[in-house]
């Protein structure tokens, strides 16, 4: 008997689901998660703040986040060249609660918030809680997934409250260069439009020199960075994420009052995380360091491997856990056919770029952060997959 959840399904979950029920073991090469692929954060540091906050247990929430963990914020950004008031970071369980709450405050009903394409599939669910339209602008893949800025501007209009801004990009792997932020930067102050910068994958940069943000390359007027510890430091059972508000103070100011009066609403910022955030950034420097190179060698790995096969193309990542591939042939089949088929007969679990509201030509998803033998078998099983189509 079909239930309600198994209509809402899609066919490529319902294709898993059943393919699970029959005993079948399907490599998924998308999970994002870092401890689902085996990197986890040293457990001594966590158990002993733990400990240090069971021994008082205290409650005094401050509605912005308490001000030791905003500090050790505030210090993180200053060590990365940018300057930034503790005043104005608010702490949240989350950058999708970010995102919420950002979305609710600039944007009535009618309004637009800007988000690039390919999506952060999430998006549309914020959206529609928060009352918002989003509107697409398109990423260039010819042009290294770099921003289409006359497509952005054409979807401008007089009830664009936003622009989101994803840096490193998920799930492209795209990060915005210097030029690409000035000019953005141009376009929102003439327009007297608010940045949203997501940079939550940022400690995973791959070029070389540092890298680039708007609240350090660019002037915005007004401008929400958003960041946490889920991917930072491989905890996202923690649950702490920031906003960050810089920009013209006689802007700025307003809108971290707003924000503070959301956050006192749900005080949703488990306090004993906010205790432990001076010693996860104190203790994960060396645990970064080896986490970003791990990283870094999966990617390797994972751009060794499609390099095999002429039918698959795709952008190198600069950043971040993801890679979006196109197939460079014609394969007779849909997207959706495609990685169906490629799970049945291969027992390889892949993305499709529908998923991400991207529908040009056949492409795929992955992340790299897979662990390694398995990125490689899965990748190959891929391509080989694709070599005998058509």
């Amino acid at each position: 008997m079909k239930t309600l959840k198994d209509e809402n399904l899609n066919l490529i979950e319902k294709t898993y689901r059943q393919l699970i029920s029959e005993g079948k073991e399907i490599r998924k090469l998308f999970s994002g998660n870092p401890n689902e692929q085996g990197i986890r954060f040293p457990s001594g540091p966590l158990k002993k703040s733990y400990e240090n906050y069971f021994n008082h247990q205290d409650y005094r929430p401050d509605p912005k986040g308490l001000l030791v963990a905003r500090e050790t914020i505030q210090k993180y950004y200053a060590k990365n060249g940018a300057s930034l008031q503790k005043e104005n970071i608010l702490l949240t369980s989350g950058t999708s609660e970010s995102f919420f709450y950002l979305f609710s405050l600039l944007a009535k009903p009618g309004d637009n918030i800007l988000t690039p394409n390919p999506s952060y599939p999430l998006f549309d669910h914020i959206a529609k809680l928060a009352g918002v339209e989003l509107r697409q602008y398109s990423l260039d893949e010819e042009k290294n997934w770099s921003i289409d800025m006359q497509d952005l501007q054409g979807k401008t209009d007089h009830r664009t409250r936003g622009i989101v801004l994803i840096s490193p990009h998920n799930p492209t792997g795209a990060v915005l260069r210097r030029e690409e932020l000035l000019a953005i930067t141009e376009w929102a102050n003439k327009n007297e439009i608010p940045l949203i910068c997501d940079e939550v994958f940022s400690e995973f940069y791959f070029e070389k020199g540092k890298f680039p943000r708007a609240m350090v390359e660019s002037s915005p007027r007004l401008c929400f960075t958003l960041n946490g510890i889920s991917k930072m430091f491989a905890l996202p059972a923690l649950k702490l994420g920031w906003i960050a508000v810089t920009g013209e103070e006689s802007r700025v100011r307003p809108m971290v009052d707003h924000l503070e009066t959301t956050a006192d609403t749900f005080l949703s910022v488990h306090i004993p995380v906010q205790e432990t955030l001076p010693s996860l950034f104190r203790e994960g420097e060396s645990f970064l360091q080896e986490y970003h190179a791990e990283v870094h060698r999966r990617r390797e790995r994972a751009i060794g491997t499609l390099r095999r096969f002429s039918t698959i193309r795709f952008v190198e990542p600069a950043g971040g856990f993801y890679l979006m591939a196109k197939i460079q042939k014609s394969v007779g089949l849909t997207e959706e056919e495609f990685v169906i088929r490629l799970m049945k007969e291969k027992k390889v679990f892949v993305h499709p770029g529908y998923f991400y509201d991207y529908e040009k030509g056949i492409h795929f998803v992955i992340s790299f952060l897979t662990k390694e033998e398995e990125l490689e078998e899965g990748l190959q099983a891929v391509g080989d997959f694709i070599s005998r189509l058509g």
